[in-house]
């Protein structure tokens, strides 16, 4: 029997109209990954990218991310090209993504939508090491 290889854990989270959107926080060791009044991006061992909406960019890669993804970093721009990406890369189940989408009113009404990668693979140090 062909056994396929695992994808990426894909959530796509839409918020309600106007409502600001989540703070988001590694769901293996629980670091808030994003500074709301900065704006910066707090990286824990966990976090293999962050894409925001906002720049229109990443915000931050890991190494190893940025080490997989060197050779297709064009397809990654683009939302719907993110999970064929991340399965080109050689990710597997053990990447846990959350694309969050959130809208306001500008000059009309706008959407941003934000994707974070959380490695699983990478080993969770516990308090008594």
């Amino acid at each position: 029997m062909d056994e396929k290889k695992p994808k990426p854990q894909y959530a796509r989270i839409e918020q309600p109209f106007g409502y600001p959107p989540p703070v988001v926080h590694c769901p293996l060791c629980g670091q808030k990954i994003f500074n709301t009044y900065t704006g910066d991006i707090i990286p824990c061992p966990h976090l293999a990218f962050a894409f925001t909406a906002c720049s229109g960019e990443y915000d931050y890669t890991s190494e190893d991310y940025t080490q997989r993804t060197n050779h297709c970093a064009g397809d990654a721009m683009e939302l719907e090209k993110f999970p064929r990406l991340l399965k080109k890369a050689g990710y597997g189940n053990n990447l846990l993504v959350l694309e969050i989408t959130y809208g306001g009113m500008a000059c009309g009404p706008v959407w941003y939508t934000d994707v974070y990668g959380f490695d699983y693979a990478v080993p969770v140090e516990s308090e008594d090491e």
